[in-house]
C-alpha cells in the first residue's frame, strides 16, 4: 500500500538447516519444471540462499 518501505530479511542458518533448505528448494523447482510453470523466483531464492 501506500507509504510501506522495503525491508530486507536476513536468515541465519546452520549449516544443516541450509542444507535441508537448498534440497526442498531444490525439489520445488524441479515440480515446478515438471509441471510447466515458471521458476523464477525460486532460482531468485536459490541464488541469494547460496551466497
Amino acid at each position: 500500500m501506500f507509504g510501506r518501505r522495503k525491508r530486507d530479511r536476513f536468515l541465519v542458518l546452520c549449516a544443516d538447516e541450509r542444507r535441508l533448505l537448498t534440497t526442498a528448494l531444490l525439489s520445488f523447482r524441479n515440480r515446478l519444471l515438471a509441471s510447466g510453470k515458471p521458476t523464477e523466483n525460486s532460482n531468485e531464492l536459490l541464488v541469494r540462499l547460496t551466497k
